[in-house]
This record gives C-alpha cells, sequence and structure tokens, in this order.
C-alpha cells in the first residue's frame, strides 16, 4: 500500500465519493515519535491541547496501484498557521512523506472504531474477495461494545475460529494478489 496519487482520475472520483463536499489535500507527515501507531485521534488531541490549532477529521487515501483503493477514518493537525500536518507515526518500512487527505465535516471520532472504505480497480475476484473479507475481519474484531474497545481486543473461542479462519484465508489472498500484481507499475 502506498499513499494514493492524486493526479489520478480514480484517485479523485474515489475521493469524491467519500465526501463530495470536501477537496483532498496532500499532507506532509512529520510523526510524533515515542508514541504508538494509528492512534491519530488522541495524539491531535492532545498536539491541539498543547500547541493550539484544529484537530480535523476526514480519510487517508490509500492504494494498491491498479489493484484497489482504500479509505481510512483517521486525524491530522491543522496547525495555527492552517496547515495540515500528519503526526502519526507508522512503520518506517513504509518510507511514508505524504498521505492524501480527504477532509470531512461531516464526521466525528466518538471512541468507536470506524472501518475503511474499499474499491477494486480490477475486475478480479480474488480481490473481490480480499476487501470483503477484509470489511468481515472488522466486523468479528469490532462486533458489540467491542467498538469502543483499543488496542489488543479478545475474543470469544468461537469469534476466534471465524477470526483465524478469516485471516487465514486473507493472508492465502494477500500472497495471491501480490504476485499476480507484482509488475503493477506504482
Amino acid at each position: 500500500m502506498k499513499t494514493a496519487d492524486a493526479n489520478q482520475i480514480y484517485v479523485m472520483e474515489f475521493c469524491s465519493s467519500i465526501c463530495a463536499h470536501s477537496e483532498p489535500v496532500i499532507v506532509e507527515c512529520s510523526p510524533v515519535h515515542g508514541t504508538a501507531e494509528n492512534e491519530c485521534f488522541e495524539l491531535v488531541g492532545r498536539k491541539v491541547q498543547e500547541f493550539g490549532g484544529n484537530q480535523v477529521f476526514g480519510w487517508a487515501v490509500w492504494e494498491k496501484p491498479g489493484v484497489f483503493i482504500e479509505a481510512e477514518f483517521h486525524s491530522v493537525w491543522q496547525q495555527p498557521n492552517g496547515t495540515y500536518l500528519d503526526i502519526n507515526p507508522r512503520n518506517p518500512a513504509f518510507n511514508i512523506k505524504t498521505i492524501l487527505f480527504v477532509p470531512d465535516k461531516k464526521i466525528k471520532y466518538e471512541e468507536k472504531q470506524i472501518d475503511n472504505i474499499r474499491k477494486p480497480l480490477v475486475n478480479d475476484n480474488d480481490v473481490i474477495r480480499f476487501l470483503y473479507l477484509s470489511t468481515k475481519r472488522f466486523q468479528i474484531l469490532n462486533r458489540g461494545q467491542r467498538t469502543y474497545e483499543h488496542g489488543e481486543i479478545s475474543l470469544p473461542n468461537k469469534e476466534m475460529k471465524e477470526y483465524q479462519r478469516t485471516i487465514k484465508e486473507l493472508i492465502k489472498l494477500q500472497n495471491t494478489i501480490n504476485k499476480r500484481y507484482s509488475t503493477v507499475i506504482a
């Protein structure tokens, strides 16, 4: 996965489909080191309290070029000078310098998990199944009150078996997709 390319028409159409009232922006990444990955809502909230500015909710847009595109509910810091900054730490192996961010004034973080929005870019049953199982994985982890839980999640035995089957198939499909589309140019 990589930052979606704002120069591509299909990327702009996808962004418009998730939030028609907002233009996507390229946001520089400046991660706060020593903090947990994927805890942007709390991290940005603390940054606003300490330094001012605003917390902006919206969607970070990623793609597996030529295969699928995905929007992740996210938060960035709007600095007092008005510039957006993504302060969320990520795995350094991904070498992400900027993100494509779609501000969305209609959505707020209410302490519960929100699933990604996914769209295939190819007519491939394996890709479609992979995206379906990604949604299923989210649903298993966020059933009932778990939607408000963060960090490590404990699953009852029956759901753990369902989760393990889902993950096993996801990994198999991911390997198949990676091999099939390894020549897709980013």
